[in-house]
């Protein structure tokens, strides 16, 4: 009996051509990517919404990456600063990417709570004007952080409907949270009367043996350029 062999036809592809057919697949990503570039159009144009970056360096510098903690601060009320507000106008309940839906904004009840960074990705400004030909592409891009709240050890029952719900967050923007304060900048610049202000309060401290003099001496340093203008 003879045997039939059928061979089948494959065309031949070469590792070169896989290296630029598997990024189609892949969801596009930066290893890094600062707030100027954010801002610089002909740098933004060439990536797409939801592109995930490893690490984000701030307006002031700060630099997030995956696995940092920060540190959510307090809702802001456009009513007045001095009010607390009833939800976080820049932070979210859960995973937006990918969605259209309006957003379920999380309660003041979070401010102070630490959460651990999972995701960083951003997306382009939305743009508010009436030219139907315009490039969405050609707005700058804003940062999203995408993160979970850390284990709870030990949970106080003032607080367990707090620890149960809500376990990942997503800050829309960044920037603007920081700017209102709905996410706490541990390196934003203090101005001349705040950097006074907390002399004063840690030559008090000193004086009550609260502080050491190696620590006063340390923050004094730091705050006297600013209070001199000379920063």
């Amino acid at each position: 009996m003879k045997k039939i062999i059928i061979l089948t036809l494959l065309p031949l592809i070469s590792y070169s051509q896989i290296d630029k057919i598997l990024p189609i697949f892949s969801n596009p990503q930066l290893e890094k990517i600062v707030y100027s570039q954010t801002q610089d159009i002909d740098y933004v144009k060439n990536i797409k919404n939801n592109t995930t970056v490893e690490s984000y360096v701030t307006k002031d510098k700060h630099l997030i990456k995956v696995g940092d903690t920060i540190t959510i601060g307090t809702a802001y009320n456009k009513k007045g600063r001095n009010i607390l507000g009833d939800l976080f106008s820049t932070i979210a309940t859960g995973n937006i990417k990918g969605t259209t839906k309006e957003p379920n904004y999380l309660p003041q009840s979070y401010n102070g709570q630490k959460v651990i960074v999972e995701s960083i990705y951003v997306k382009h400004e939305k743009y508010n004007g009436y030219n139907p030909l315009y490039n969405r592409k050609e707005m700058p891009l804003y940062v999203l952080v995408y993160a979970k709240r850390p284990k709870v050890q030990n949970i106080n029952i003032k607080n367990i409907s707090t620890a149960l719900s809500h376990k990942r967050i997503t800050v829309i923007d960044i920037e603007k949270a920081f700017s209102l304060g709905e996410v706490i900048n541990h390196v934003q610049k203090l101005n001349r009367e705040e950097a006074i202000k907390k002399l004063k309060e840690a030559k008090d401290l000193y004086e009550l043996d609260l502080m050491s003099k190696s620590e006063y001496e340390k923050l004094r340093l730091e705050l006297t350029p600013i209070i001199t203008n000379k920063n």
